[in-house]
């Protein structure tokens, strides 16, 4: 059966001399793997019809019940060429589709993480990501994923942790990532928690929200609120939806190291 869909494509990985295994996220079908058959040959139809970032229409061939399916025709919709003059914007967008390749199962997934993914390298083509645009980008994949806390009440006692007032001198909350929760003071000074807790500002607490919730943020944020976010946001992707650190801090160390002279 030949299928037809839009597909972003996420790796790139030889098959054979002369071939290559595509592995995309599509629009309808998830996430699948393609044999591009004989796509490195110079004379090939498919030279420069896909590479990483690419937006993609595809026909391919599907061979159920096998993983391996194969493609017979690629047109570039969003070929991204900004991506490859800002090492900035690469950098992130290299994370961002190594992380949906890892977090993601082959086969069908939710259309909004097609949509998020889309629109993720289409605002890295746009401009230079800033330090904050990888948090961000995180919490809007671990909302759609259903994996991000409630970070408006405590776990334990359901307490509201964004209270009236503005933020205090301590801590608003502290995150418990063992736990997969968020505690509120009290019952963090009371042993609720199962392991090492991470302490929130108000100030964070209140971006955790708005970003989950979809609502917008400042461009820019304080030092404070910033190492906040990342420790917390990396914190949880790690015990919640299985990812190594250590990409996500090549990627940040990256956009926060200081222009060139």
């Amino acid at each position: 059966m030949i299928v037809k869909d839009q597909g972003i494509v996420l790796r790139t990985v030889p098959l054979t001399n002369t071939s290559q295994i595509v592995t995309w996220l599509t629009a309808d079908g998830g996430k699948l793997a393609t044999a591009a058959k004989g796509s490195q040959r110079p004379d090939s139809p498919f030279l420069g019809q896909y590479d990483l970032f690419y937006t993609c229409e595809l026909l391919y061939y599907a061979r159920a019940p096998r993983h391996l399916h194969l493609l017979k025709e690629c047109t570039p919709l969003a070929p991204r060429p900004a991506l490859r003059r800002d090492w900035r914007a690469c950098a992130a967008a290299s994370y961002a589709a190594s992380l949906f390749d890892r977090i993601l199962p082959e086969g069908p997934a939710d259309p909004a993480l097609y949509r998020l993914l889309d629109d993720t390298l289409d605002a890295l083509a746009d401009r230079t990501p800033g330090p904050a645009f990888l948090p961000r980008f995180e919490l809007r994949l671990l909302r759609t994923l259903g994996l991000a806390p409630d970070w408006t009440r405590c776990a334990r006692c359901r307490a509201p942790l964004l209270l009236p007032g503005g933020p205090g001198s301590g801590p608003a909350a502290f995150l418990d990532a063992r736990g997969g929760r968020l505690l509120c003071p009290g019952c963090a000074a009371g042993g609720e928690g199962r392991g090492e807790l991470l302490p929130l500002g108000a100030s964070t607490l209140a971006i955790l929200a708005a970003i989950t919730g979809g609502r917008s943020i400042p461009p820019a944020l304080p030092a404070a609120v910033y190492r906040e976010l990342r420790q917390a946001v990396g914190l949880w992707l790690e015990r919640h939806a299985d990812v190594a650190p250590r990409a996500r801090n090549a990627a940040l160390e990256i956009l926060e190291a200081p222009e060139p002279a």
